[in-house]
């Protein structure tokens, strides 16, 4: 699983629906004070209402009606799991720490925790693509025509890399791996890049993602193999690739992902079906504005 789908539910507004989950009862007590000036709790709350209150009652609605699917579905923390797992290869992650930097930074999520993200991303995006491609039907035939006219923008490579200031420390690292040093120990000493702490590991990554220059050299290595320094307008990298998926055989489940894709509803549409679907009723009439039925 390569995309995440950013519009599934429980996540912009993750963090203010935990803000307006308190204890009401405290309402009128003062939460901070500014120049002899108070500020109540339910100030406070009453201001998040006013900003975000539409948005996140749509999405504890949408919520409601995604978990009722995935229990229909029978989505339970077994197949969540799975796709954990899928999601953690695929971007070369091995430990929680790694994922939720990788998810706070790269995309953006305000996830706090693996469970956050397992709830409020992943399992949503199981009961979307469920039902958005329900009706899909990949042939092998279009399988082999979309991997003959697609084969280099599929083609991917999995590496890590050491990144120094100059050819002279380059050189040196260059030495010490030839002469048996462990690649990941040399990337936590030398590397200047946030990937030191990963063992230099980059994930996997397709044609036109990285600088034209490491991106060749990247591409020109067989798997295992490691590169002599090459520069770039970021320093001196030393490259190893760790797996290349070139054949049709090793690429097999991309193109039906990409396919899918393809034929498959959009996300909006099946929230909006799911929406027009259930059974509302909006009990307290000022709401009935809000809810985008």
């Amino acid at each position: 699983m390569k995309k995440l789908l950013l519009t599934t539910l429980g996540v912009t507004c993750f963090f203010v629906i935990t803000a307006c989950s308190g204890d009401q009862e405290n309402d009128e007590s003062t939460i901070v004070e500014v120049n002899e000036t108070q500020i109540t709790e339910a100030e406070f709350i009453g201001e998040l209402k006013d900003g975000f209150g539409e948005q996140v009652l749509n999405e504890m609605v949408q919520n409601t009606i995604i978990n009722d699917k995935a229990e229909q579905f029978e989505i339970n923390s077994d197949r969540v799991e799975e796709e954990f797992q899928s999601f953690k290869e695929d971007y070369g992650v091995e430990d929680d720490e790694q994922l939720l930097t990788l998810l706070q930074s790269q995309f953006q999520l305000p996830v706090e925790s693996v469970d956050d993200f397992k709830n409020d991303v992943l399992k949503p995006q199981l009961v979307i693509s469920e039902i958005a491609e329900a009706d899909v039907e990949i042939t092998e035939e279009a399988k082999q025509e979309y991997y003959e006219n697609n084969k280099e923008e599929l083609e991917s490579v999995s590496a890590r890399h050491i990144l120094v200031e100059d050819e002279q420390t380059a050189e040196e690292v260059k030495t010490k791996l030839d002469d048996g040093q462990d690649f990941a120990e040399l990337a936590e000493e030398y590397s200047t890049d946030g990937s030191a702490s990963q063992g230099g590991e980059l994930g996997s990554f397709n044609r036109g993602q990285m600088v034209e220059p490491f991106e060749n050299t990247a591409f020109s290595l067989e798997t295992g193999e490691v590169s002599d320094p090459v520069e770039t307008q970021h320093g001196f990298h030393i490259i190893e690739v760790l797996e290349k998926k070139e054949s049709f055989e090793a690429l097999e489940r991309d193109i039906e992902e990409s396919l899918k894709e393809e034929q498959a509803k959009p996300a909006e549409e099946v929230l909006q079906n799911l929406m027009d679907e259930a059974n509302i009723n909006i009990e307290e009439s000022s709401y009935e504005d809000w809810l985008q039925t």
